[in-house]
C-alpha cells in the first residue's frame, strides 16, 4: 500500500518496496494520489517496478550505445545524436528519470515547439523554430528510450502518451512539371549537369546514386546503337560523420570504399565513402533511354581523353561522372550547379531531388499507371509510396476530367468530337478511381473473349 504526505509546498507519495521505504515527490496533490493509484495497481499485479535513479543523460547513453549503434545508419545516427545533443540534453539531461513524469514531459514538448532551431555546420538556415518533423523525430526517439527503460525493468511506464504525440509535418517539395523539364534539358548548355539531368530524369536516380555509378556497372550496347542499354544501382557516394563510421562497427560492411583524403594532414570530421543503398529495393537495375545513353557515352569518350592527357595525375576510382581530375562529385556542388542554372534560367526553384518527382509523374503518365515498373525504376520499397508521393498527378487528369465532363454533359457536345487523346484521358481518369481499374480489366477481358 502507498500513502500521500504533504511536504512543504510539494505532496509525496510514500510506499514499501523490497523492505525499503520510498519517496517520490510531486508538485500537486492530484498528481501524488494518481501516481498511488498507479503504484498499488502495478504492486497488486506484481509488475511493479520503482523509478530510475539515474539521470535522462545516463539513459540517452546508454540507449544510443544498445539500440542506436545497431539499428542505425551512418546518416541516421549523425542526425539522431543531433537532435538529442541539440534538444533533449540541454533540457532534459540533468533531470532524473523518475522525475520525467507525464506532465514534465508534455511541457517539454509544449516549450520545444516554442525553441529557435539550431544551426547545423554545412546546412542551410534552418527555419526560425524546431520543425514539426524533428519535434516527431525527437517523441520517437524518446519514446524508444523510454520503452527499452521498461524493457530493463528499469522504469515501470513511459511517461509519453500516444496523445502527446506530435504530428508530423514534411511539407510539399516544389518540382518542375514536364514542360519545365524538358525545357531545362534544352537549355543546359553545362554537359556535366546535363549528364545529371538525364540520368535524374529518365533513369529516376538519386544524387548519390549518379554520383557513385560505376563504370563496371554501365552497359551501354553502343553496338545496337544503344537501344539495350542499363545500368545497374549498387553503390551510393555519401559523406557521413566520422564518429558514426567508427561507432557503427555493425554497419562497415556496407562501405564498400572509402576515399582518401585531399588534404591528409587536415583534421576532417567526415569521410566520403561508397556505401550500400539504405534498402535492399535500392539496389536495381535500370534500363537506360537510348537519348541518355548516347550522352553517357559522348561523356565517356571524353572523360577518356581527359584521363589520357592528366596521366598519373587523373585520380581514377573507377567512376562514371567526375571532376576534372577523376576524383568524386559531391551532391552540394551539383546542387549549387543547379542552383546557379535555375537563376540564370530563371526556372521554378527546386532541389536536385524533386527531379525525381518529375521522372515519377512522367512515367506514371506514359505507362498509364503502371505503378509497379515505375516502382522498380525507382528502387523504393513499396508501391505505396510512388501513389502517395505523387498524388498530385491525379490532380491535373481529374483537372482535364472535369473540363471533358463540361464539355459532354453541361454543353451537350457530342462524343464522336473528343479527340482520341480526350476519350484516352477520360478513360484513364476513370481507372484512378478506388477498384475501378480491375473492374475495367475485366470487362475488356470479357470483351476481347467474346470476339473468337
Amino acid at each position: 500500500m502507498a500513502s500521500v504526505q504533504k511536504r512543504g509546498n510539494s505532496f509525496s507519495v510514500v510506499y514499501y518496496h523490497n523492505g525499503e521505504q520510498r519517496w517520490e515527490t510531486f508538485t500537486t496533490e492530484q498528481e501524488a494520489h494518481d501516481r498511488k493509484g498507479d503504484i498499488e495497481y502495478e504492486q497488486r499485479k506484481g509488475t511493479f517496478v520503482p523509478p530510475a535513479n539515474f539521470t535522462m543523460n545516463d539513459l540517452l547513453d546508454r540507449f544510443i550505445q544498445s539500440y542506436g549503434t545497431l539499428k542505425w545508419g551512418h546518416s541516421s545516427y549523425k542526425s539522431n545524436i543531433a537532435l538529442l545533443n541539440n534538444y533533449v540534453r540541454p533540457e532534459l539531461g540533468k533531470l532524473m528519470v523518475k522525475k520525467c513524469t507525464n506532465q514534465r514531459m508534455s511541457s517539454f514538448f509544449t516549450t520545444l515547439g516554442e525553441t529557435d532551431a539550431v544551426q547545423l555546420p554545412g546546412h542551410k538556415a534552418p527555419p526560425e523554430l524546431v520543425s514539426d518533423r524533428n519535434i516527431a523525430d525527437i517523441y520517437q526517439l524518446l519514446n524508444i528510450a523510454f520503452e527499452l527503460a521498461m524493457e530493463w525493468g528499469e522504469l515501470g511506464k513511459n511517461p509519453l502518451s500516444k496523445k502527446m504525440k506530435p504530428k508530423s509535418s514534411r511539407g510539399t517539395r516544389e518540382t518542375w512539371d514536364e514542360d519545365t523539364a524538358k525545357k531545362a534539358v534544352t537549355l543546359c548548355d553545362s554537359l556535366r549537369l546535363l549528364v545529371y539531368f538525364h540520368l535524374a530524369l529518365g533513369c529516376s536516380m538519386r544524387i548519390g546514386e549518379i554520383s557513385g555509378l560505376q563504370r563496371q556497372n554501365l552497359f551501354l550496347d553502343a553496338e545496337n546503337d544503344f537501344q539495350n542499354a542499363y545500368l545497374k544501382v549498387e553503390v551510393q557516394l555519401s559523406r557521413i560523420d566520422k564518429d558514426a563510421y567508427e561507432k557503427l562497427k555493425r554497419k562497415k560492411d556496407q562501405i564498400k570504399f572509402v576515399f582518401p583524403e585531399v588534404f591528409p594532414k587536415k583534421q576532417y570530421k567526415t569521410v566520403l565513402v561508397l556505401k550500400t543503398p539504405k534498402t535492399e529495393s535500392s539496389i536495381r537495375t535500370v534500363y537506360i533511354p537510348p537519348t541518355t545513353a548516347k550522352l553517357l557515352h559522348r561523356w565517356l569518350g571524353l572523360q577518356d581523353e581527359q584521363k589520357k592527357l592528366l596521366g598519373d595525375e587523373y585520380q581514377d576510382y573507377g567512376l562514371v561522372i567526375t571532376l576534372e581530375n577523376g576524383r568524386p562529385i559531391e551532391s552540394r556542388i551539383i546542387g549549387d550547379e543547379l542552383d546557379e542554372f535555375i537563376k540564370k534560367h530563371q526556372l521554378k526553384d527546386v532541389d536536385f531531388h524533386s527531379l525525381r518527382h518529375t521522372s515519377t509523374s512522367v512515367k506514371l503518365i506514359i505507362t498509364k499507371g503502371d505503378i509497379k515498373s515505375v516502382q522498380g525504376d525507382n528502387g523504393q520499397t513499396q508501391a505505396k509510396m510512388v501513389t502517395d508521393t505523387y498524388a498530385e498527378i491525379d490532380d491535373r487528369r481529374r483537372q482535364k476530367n472535369a473540363r471533358l465532363f463540361d464539355k459532354q454533359f453541361f454543353l451537350g457536345e457530342n462524343s464522336d468530337d473528343l479527340s482520341e487523346s480526350d476519350l484516352e484521358n477520360l478513360i484513364l481518369g476513370i481507372m484512378q478511381l478506388p477498384n475501378m481499374k480491375e473492374k475495367v480489366l475485366r470487362i475488356m477481358a470479357k470483351a476481347a473473349a467474346a470476339t473468337y
